[in-house]
């Protein structure tokens, strides 16, 4: 089985606050402040760092407990698994006219000289339905995205899940091809908008 969760980079930027919030308030408290009003000062600007510090350790234990809350998929031999609050719902492999990965690529008015603007960024699993069209309650919903199908016997409608990183999209391509390689449509561009890093 092939799973991933969208939390992780979320958790590294939680712990890059505790190393430097850990570094401010140690570097607050072993400070040599004058008496009176200096002392007074240091003491407060030392506080906030270690109500910092305090929240960014907070927040890292309930990112690591909460892991399992946030919205993940995971592939095997019976469909795609779409996680969402600890309730997962399967997409049938007889359900799935294709998978892909698409990715986004900055308008090239956007690019400067040797910029990294124009690589392929924000790449997302596309998985596309027979029949498209979900129904009204269906949690499915929090996933569907809508442009032009990279291929004409594909539909526009499609649920999308972005990938932590891009490395990612080689072990996806791996566990379709264990599983339904006759479905995989390949990787390929999607059209640019300003929320496409969001999947929609």
């Amino acid at each position: 089985m092939w799973s991933r969760y969208g939390d992780k980079r979320h958790l590294g930027f939680v712990l890059i606050g505790v190393l430097v919030f850990a570094a401010l308030t140690a570097l607050g408290y072993s400070g040599d402040f004058e008496d009176g009003m200096e002392e007074v000062i240091g003491g407060i600007v030392t506080g906030l760092f270690a109500v910092g510090l305090f929240f960014c350790l907070l927040a890292a234990v309930m990112f690591s407990a909460r892991r399992h809350r946030m919205p993940g998929l995971a592939i095997d031999a019976a469909g795609v698994w779409w996680y969402r609050d600890r309730h997962a719902t399967l997409v049938p492999w007889p359900a799935v006219a294709g998978v892909g990965v698409g990715h986004l690529r900055a308008p090239a008015v956007a690019a400067v000289g040797g910029s990294s603007l124009r690589q392929p960024k924000n790449h997302a699993l596309d998985v596309f339905l027979v029949t498209p069209d979900l129904p009204a309650g269906s949690v499915l919903r929090a996933w569907s995205a809508t442009e032009p199908a990279p291929a004409p016997t594909l539909p526009a409608d499609r649920l999308r899940f972005v990938l932590p990183t891009g490395g990612d999209r080689r072990e996806l391509q791996a566990a379709v091809a264990r599983y339904a390689p006759k479905l995989w449509v390949g990787e390929y561009e999607r059209k640019w908008t300003r929320l496409g890093m969001f999947g929609k």
